[in-house]
């Protein structure tokens, strides 16, 4: 019987507003697989924007993006856990606990919580549940089959009533602010991204997410037959003139598809081990 197994891709790519302001770049990423006894395998995969009017923005990212990882896996590794458990108020504890390793932090270097803001976005994907966290911008986009119109967010965008203004995980109000989604279904292809490819991720028009630009870049992982080099081409492909065009702000992107199935002879471990020799762009 075939198995169907998650494919990944990522990158990181910094801004040339950081670029011309000699800072690094402020965006962070997490993206991996457990094996659960209620979901089988289960993908994590988050991204993180540190603000960039702060100074250490990039590590309350990178600290977000371990603690989410690390009290998921915690969580799903306990008995009768399923991801269908991990509900708004693990993401309000997950919050508290992520304020308080900053303020430990910032007290230790004599600074303020808010100069490890961060925007955040997290999921989680079971065989057929999943759950969704946000808080500030960037997306979450998927789709159960991988075909055109399919594509949708996993939350849905919200306009904020002033230009670069959004929510922060540091903030006091981030708890309630956060915005959650359980669904129970086969999600096939998964995207994340931070709001530096926004512009071109998403149709102003429609406010949904833009499939002329997202479905070329995952369906190498759809279809089995990307070259090597894959996350160092989406790197070089976001640091690109075609998209600083767009864009001034660091880059994220996180690409995940199972719509590929293996043959009947190959191991899911072996199967990982080839789709890590291949990639896109």
């Amino acid at each position: 019987m075939n198995q169907k197994f998650w494919r990944t891709a990522h990158a990181s790519a910094i801004g040339l507003a950081h670029i011309n302001q000699n800072t690094q770049c402020q965006d962070r990423f997490a993206c991996q697989t457990i094996e659960t006894v209620g979901d089988g395998e289960v993908l994590i995969a988050v991204v993180a924007d540190g603000a960039g009017s702060t100074t250490d923005g990039q590590i309350g990212a990178e600290i977000a993006c371990q603690i989410f990882t690390s009290q998921v896996t915690d969580f799903l590794s306990a008995k009768d856990a399923s991801v269908k458990s991990l509900t708004a108020d693990f993401g309000r504890l997950w919050i508290s606990y992520f304020q308080a390793k900053i303020a430990e932090i910032s007290q230790k270097d004599k600074k303020a919580l808010r100069d490890y803001a961060s925007t955040f976005v997290g999921a989680v994907v079971g065989a057929s549940r999943s759950v969704f966290y946000q808080i500030g911008d960037g997306a979450i986009v998927f789709s159960g089959s991988g075909d055109a119109k399919s594509y949708r967010f996993a939350i849905a965008p919200v306009e904020s009533e002033y230009v670069n203004v959004t929510d922060f995980v540091t903030d006091e109000t981030a708890a309630e602010r956060l915005r959650f989604e359980f669904i129970e279904e086969a999600v096939e292809d998964l995207i994340l991204f931070s709001d530096g490819i926004y512009a071109v991720a998403v149709d102003y028009q429609t406010n949904q997410p833009h499939e002329p630009f997202l479905m070329p870049m995952i369906a190498p992982l759809r279809n089995g037959s990307a070259p090597v080099g894959l996350n160092e081409k989406l790197e070089n492909f976001l640091s690109s003139p075609k998209i600083n065009e767009k864009t001034d702000d660091d880059k994220t992107i996180i690409l995940a598809s199972r719509a590929v199935a293996g043959s009947a002879g190959d191991s899911p471990a072996r199967l990982r081990e080839q789709s890590q020799k291949t990639s896109v762009l």
